[in-house]
């Protein structure tokens, strides 16, 4: 972003107030020379005349209010209840020439007068020095004082039109008095002037004036700007028990005095090994989780135990959990917690599990369905597969296979079966009793139709010679290659084609007769388009089967007096070619029977059978009803699902409500207006999550909400997010993916790159009060390879923000850095940038000033605060 240059400038006005000479009355009078020249019809001039023309400008007195989106701005912004009492309340315009337009004053010459705005800005405590009423508003001789007029001409420093790099132009007016820390205050805008002059001078006494916008906040404590109070901040140096609780196991004296590490602990703190006397003894108190006859003990909490159900005590870190008292005893917060919540953590639960109700619903209809059918398949399904198919054959179409539904592929048109061999309509004719039944020999099987129905018709009938009918086509074809061979050469010998039509008419008169019946068909087509016609071996073709078939005589004669006259048409014959084309046309093989291939019954029933068979566990309504559920256990499709439900709740905020004391031992002895350093625990973290978890899914299994086995509903302790992509990022891993062999807080039970010490800064003061938006990052200081303190940080330098932060108590704010090693803070700055707030100007400069000025050299500039990461090393240079 380009940086922006402001120009500030003491007032504006239009241009027609620039002809105002004089005050009349309390508006601007103006005074301007008047000509009208007068011209004929031709446009030539004929007379003119000159007057000085007067008239008086709208003035203060004249405006009854403002219209609505005048006022663009108003700062600080209505119910403010932390304003910097060292910044000036203002409004800003939408018009930048209104604050001077009603000034009773001519205009100054550019450049070297000033103007007074007829429009101020009044702030006061309300009742003592401000009265509201309705529209009009009593000021006291104190706030008077405090907000001096001048003269309409005068100078007013309060005032000013700010222009920016690319021209904007906005017109703003200020309140500059003092204001003090922790005080109600109400501005109100309020015009300067009326008809007789100023509204108020001295301030002897209250004057009642007009309204046009008011608006209340409140200043903050203490007094100070972002800029004092980050300068108060140093960084500072924790009590050395800071962070650490003392621990007393008064059971085992020679044990000495324990120490318990809160969520937050010092840099580089490590934790003392617990003397063996006090592990066995804490070990005996525990008592066995069962009886000898199973029966369960009620006795102290075995942490752990619904993640190793068997001997949570046999891993590593079950073991501490158990027998450490420092461990144990955070668990046990966890525990603590998961009592007092437990009403919001299970309703949070029940919200998170999503369909899980209707998903088991639809499993448990789904069992109790094939329960039912898998009764009725072995109880009523016949022991014969033939008679099992018969009974499935109406829904085959209904079993869709990649090649269509398996009816449509047993009746195919290349099959045996015919279609409507399983229809419903079939077995109602074949039912017994009705008169089409009754004289059949015995009952009708379903094993017998089924035998019947898929047998192939019979082979074509054959002849005396042994000729079959369908052998036809195949002669027809040795006919029209003869014909060709005859044409080749040029010469048709009619003589070896009547031959060959007659050989044809023995094997099927009739076959030949639709033979000569087309001939006689394509020659009246030839007649009427005109085109040429082989009459010459049509000829004989009809002749031959005139005499092959006495008995049809009468036919053939009148196709051989057609043909005399086609012959006295086309007294020619036609060519060659027409003659091939013609017996190509009408050579046709004869209908060929489609091939027909019996069934396998026997692998068609067993098919049938595998595809209704509810007992299978890849039965088609297992499959359709699971595919509509996701997360079902491959294991046990058809068990009750349950889910592994993930709270996305931070539980730090969780153990600040309950045991404040615990995230940070010791908070309440760090010094006023400081900055620590101080590294995450991951043991902590790890013995209260797993007692938290503990706690949870006994409570939701008392209250009959499915959770699978081995969830880990809690993972979140700090409400991390990953600064690049902002996702969350869990504080451990599912504790059922814990080794054996890991101890708590190990790194193997964080997630991949997630880090058990994490950098977090420490700011005891009301800076992050005030100013809850103010960027923080760290940024590296070295130059050149190494740390240099004596520069300012490199501007291409990357930053590092904080991925999670929060509040203890009322004034200590940390934030920390996901993944930065606490031992790197050294060579780095911590940086505090002021959140951006606008324009602002200070109060503190003398009002005796110009407009211009004033305003240049009250302008507040953002504040950056850097402070030197060695100095927040307790091990670093004091």
């Amino acid at each position: 972003m380009a940086e922006q240059k402001l120009i500030f400038h003491g007032w504006a006005r239009e241009r027609m107030a620039g002809l105002a000479t004089s005050v009349q009355d309390g508006r601007p009078r103006v005074e301007a020379p008047l000509t009208l020249a007068g011209t004929d019809a031709a446009g030539r001039p004929t007379t003119s005349a000159a007057r000085t023309v007067s008239f008086l400008l709208s003035g203060p007195g004249d405006v009854v209010g403002l219209a609505a989106g005048a006022v663009t701005k108003r700062y600080p912004t209505p119910g403010t209840i932390d304003h910097e009492s060292d910044r000036c309340p203002h409004v800003e315009f939408t018009d930048p020439a209104l604050p001077w337009r009603y000034t009773p004053a001519p205009k100054p010459a550019a450049g070297t007068g000033v103007l007074h705005p007829w429009l101020v800005l009044v702030v006061g405590t309300e009742g003592s020095e401000i009265t509201l009423a309705a529209d009009k508003v009593v000021l006291s001789p104190p706030v008077q004082a405090a907000h001096p007029l001048g003269t309409p001409s005068g100078t007013y420093p309060w005032a000013h039109v700010q222009v920016d790099s690319e021209g904007r132009r906005v017109a703003r007016i200020l309140s500059g008095r003092l204001l003090e820390a922790g005080t109600d205050y109400v501005a109100v805008l309020v015009p300067a002037f009326d008809g007789a002059g100023n509204r108020w001078w001295a301030g002897t006494a209250p004057v009642l004036v007009p309204m046009y916008d008011h608006w209340r906040f409140r200043t903050a404590t203490p007094a100070g700007s972002f800029e004092d109070l980050a300068a108060r901040l140093e960084p500072g140096v924790a009590d050395p028990d800071t962070g650490r609780a003392p621990l007393d196991y008064p059971r085992v004296p020679a044990a000495g005095d324990l120490e318990v590490r809160g969520a937050l602990a010092p840099l580089g703190a490590g934790d003392t090994p617990l003397p063996p006397e006090v592990a066995a003894d804490l070990d005996r108190l525990r008592t066995p989780a069962r009886d000898e006859k199973g029966r369960p003990i009620i006795g102290l909490p075995r942490y752990g135990e619904p993640w190793r159900p068997d001997a949570p005590e046999q891993t590593t870190w079950g073991r501490t959990l158990n027998v450490d008292p420092r461990d144990r005893g955070v668990a046990g917060l966890g525990l603590e917690i998961g009592i007092r919540l437990q009403e919001e953590l299970a309703d949070e639960a029940a919200a998170n599990l999503g369909a899980l109700a209707e998903a088991r619903q639809r499993i448990g209809h789904l069992v109790t369905g094939l329960r039912a059918s898998g009764a009725l398949w072995r109880r009523r399904l016949p022991a014969d597969p033939m008679a099992a198919l018969w009974l499935l054959g109406p829904g085959l179409g209904r079993v869709v296979t990649e090649n269509g539904t398996l009816g449509a592929l047993a009746t195919a048109p290349d099959r045996a079966l015919p279609p409507g061999i399983f229809s419903t309509a079939l077995r109602r004719s074949l039912r017994p009793g009705p008169a089409r039944t009754t004289l059949t020999v015995g009952p009708v099987t379903p094993q017998e139709i089924l035998v019947a129905g898929n047998r192939c018709p019979p082979p074509p009938e054959q002849r005396a010679d042994g000729l079959p009918l369908e052998q036809l086509g195949i002669k027809l074809e040795e006919l029209n290659d003869r014909l060709r061979k005859l044409l080749d050469t040029g010469e048709a010998d009619l003589e070896a084609v009547a031959d060959g039509a007659r050989h044809l008419a023995e094997q099927s008169v009739n076959q030949l007769q639709d033979f000569a019946v087309a001939i006689a068909e394509r020659l009246a087509e030839s007649a009427e388009t005109g085109t040429p016609a082989p009459w010459a071996e049509a000829l004989a073709l009809l002749v031959s089967a005139a005499e092959v078939a006495p008995e049809d005589g009468q036919e053939i004669q009148r196709l051989q007096m057609e043909m005399r006259l086609f012959l006295e048409r086309y007294p020619e014959p036609a060519e060659q070619e027409d003659v091939a084309d013609l017996v190509t046309a009408l050579v046709e093989d004869p209908p060929r029977e489609p091939p027909c291939t019996p069934v396998d019954l026997d692998a068609l029933a067993q098919g049938v059978l595998a595809a209704f068979d509810p007992t299978r566990p890849d039965a088609s309504a297992v499959i359709r009803v699971l595919a509509t559920i996701d997360g079902v256990d491959p294991a046990q499709p058809l068990a009750p699902p349950e889910a592994c439900i993930g709270l996305d709740r931070p539980v730090w905020a969780d153990v600040r409500n309950a045991f404040p004391e615990w995230l940070l031992p010791g908070v309440g002895t760090l010094p006023e207006d400081s900055v620590i350093a101080v590294e995450t625990n991951a043991r902590f973290i790890d013995s209260l999550l797993t007692g938290l978890n503990t706690q949870l899914l006994e409570e939701l299994r008392w209250r009959n909400i499915p959770v699978a086995t081995g969830c880990t509903p809690l993972r979140v302790f700090w409400d991390r997010a990953d600064t690049a992509s902002g996702a969350r990022v869990d504080d451990i891993t599912g504790i059922t993916a814990w080794a054996d062999g890991s101890d708590v807080g190990e790194p193997q039970h964080r997630p991949t790159g997630v880090s058990g010490r994490d950098l977090v800064i420490l700011v005891r003061g009301h800076l992050f009060l005030r100013y809850p938006s103010t960027v923080v990052y760290l940024v590296t200081a070295g130059h050149g390879g190494s740390p240099d303190f004596t520069l300012d940080p490199d501007p291409a330098a990357p930053r590092m923000l904080p991925s999670f932060q929060g509040r203890i108590g009322a004034d200590v704010t940390f934030f920390g850095f996901q993944g930065f090693p606490p031992s790197d803070i050294t060579s780095h700055w911590l940086v505090f940038e002021e959140p951006p707030a606008g324009y602002r100007f200070d109060n503190s400069l003398s009002s005796s000033q110009q407009a211009e000025a004033w305003a240049t050299e009250s302008f507040a500039l953002p504040v950056r605060v850097l402070i030197r990461g060695d100095r927040l090393d307790p091990e670093g240079p004091a």
